[in-house]
């Protein structure tokens, strides 16, 4: 059943042959077309992978995504960035944390040389060596069994980053850390600041 604002002049949901929605603030009206066999094996292996990709996106959005995605995404949120960043999983209609992306940039990433769980704390090592020693060392781990999604993050020079397991049972945990770096651009240049790859670590 549509919704009528007539104090606004908006129309939301189904009206006839015509669907009423908004995008970016700006109410529009399109034709109803009911959707083809909307869930064949393929389009639910990829509602899978977004599903999951989403669940993350969402879960260092305001932590990681939003302040040090770079050079800042134009016309698309980072949210989108970093769902635009997973096309290849996408396109490969499969689910796999191994193949998740963060981030995709080129500055300099070492690589996780291990990781060290003890008590509600994870610890993510790398490599210090390399690329400038105060850019930003941001860990994420995310655990397949719960869905859980914590981060930390700390400067490259630390040569490790602790992250807060916050609740995760860590004895039927399937944990699963990534390492991305941030080097946040220098006020007064024209410097845009940059991003690297992600690195992976099954836990």
């Amino acid at each position: 059943m549509a919704t009528l604002n007539f104090i606004r002049g908006t129309i939301r949901g189904r009206l006839g042959q015509f669907v009423g929605s908004s995008w970016k603030g700006k109410s529009y009206i399109k034709t109803f077309t009911k959707p083809g066999n909307p869930k064949t094996a393929e389009q639910m292996a990829v509602r899978t992978v977004f599903q999951n990709v989403g669940h993350i996106a969402k879960g260092i959005y305001d932590a990681i995504l939003k302040p040090y995605t770079f050079p800042k995404p134009r016309r698309m949120t980072a949210y989108n960035r970093m769902i635009q960043a997973n096309q290849a999983m996408f396109d490969g209609k499969e689910w796999d944390p191994e193949k998740l992306k963060i981030f995709e940039g080129p500055l300099h990433n070492p690589g996780i040389t291990g990781v060290t769980v003890s008590g509600d704390t994870a610890v993510i090592a790398f490599d210090a060596s390399g690329g400038d020693p105060n850019d930003k060392a941001l860990g994420i781990v995310f655990d397949a069994a719960s869905g859980a999604v914590v981060n930390g993050q700390v400067i490259r020079d630390a040569g490790g980053v602790s992250v807060p397991l916050g609740t995760i049972d860590t004895g039927a945990a399937d944990l699963h850390a990534y390492l991305v770096f941030s080097r946040e651009p220098v006020i007064g240049t024209s410097e845009k600041g940059q991003v690297s790859n992600t690195a992976h670590y099954k836990v």
